[in-house]
């Protein structure tokens, strides 16, 4: 098994080689092959020079930047576009997911071709946790989606079910969306959810929850009226 892990990192200096280093020490104990795809999402402190420096040190890191800050929906697609592993593991970049939770996913492919992770006891300030369960409560009663935490950066999923996505601004968002409305075979498993060590938050209640988001959830509600899964079912 070949394994795509892809990271998008924003203004994320004092965490980077603690991601990457944890990545590694727990791939280096599974059985397969890897490549890690690093993003730097136009940071503006040291981020660039830290992952150039570790693209150096760490087998099979490839780094990628971009000019300006684009999203982290953005560094996602692209990175779920140039994976070559048969299964793509994803997370953030801020050091908050325990990557040693990947190996309890991991057997679970045998099921199910997508593991999302659910954060438990979120470490995360009170505006950005109460904006979670309100972005759930519209998704639940608008979509019908009830997978409580979309926001969890660890995912993994096999390459094939990547066809089923839709590239916009959150796709990320609306994973376990995408995956029900495609039939694909999914579950969820509670993951560790840790402080932050180093930097802040980039996101904010205005920012996640207001405008932008209520024109994507509207353009879920469109696609799930339409459903072009329906003109045909998965491949495998």
């Amino acid at each position: 098994m070949k394994l795509s892990i892809v990271i998008p990192f924003f203004n994320e200096e004092g965490n980077i080689e603690l991601v990457i280093r944890e990545a590694v020490e727990v791939l280096s104990a599974i059985p397969c092959e890897y490549e890690i795809l690093a993003f730097d999402d136009g940071s503006g402190d040291q981020t660039p020079a830290i992952l150039k420096k570790l693209s150096h040190q760490v087998k099979g890191l490839k780094v990628f930047t971009h000019p300006r800050n684009f999203g982290q929906g953005v560094c996602l697609w692209e990175g779920l576009s140039q994976a070559v592993g048969e299964v793509v593991v994803t997370m953030d970049g801020d050091g908050q997911n325990d990557f040693h939770d990947v190996q309890r996913m991991l057997p679970l492919l045998d099921r199910f071709d997508a593991i999302l992770g659910q954060r438990i006891r979120r470490s995360d300030p009170l505006p950005k946790r109460v904006g979670t369960r309100i972005a759930f409560f519209f998704r639940r009663h608008v979509l019908g989606d009830t997978v409580r935490d979309t926001g969890c950066g660890l995912k993994i999923m096999r390459r094939k079910v990547i066809q089923y996505f839709i590239p916009f601004r959150s796709f990320h968002l609306f994973i376990p969306f995408m995956l029900a409305q495609a039939g694909v075979s999914f579950t969820t498993i509670n993951v560790n959810h840790r402080p932050r060590k180093e930097g802040r938050s980039k996101y904010s209640f205005r920012k996640l929850y207001f405008l932008p988001s209520t024109f994507d959830l509207f353009f879920m509600w469109r696609f799930k009226r339409i459903n072009l899964y329906k003109f045909g079912s998965p491949k495998n």
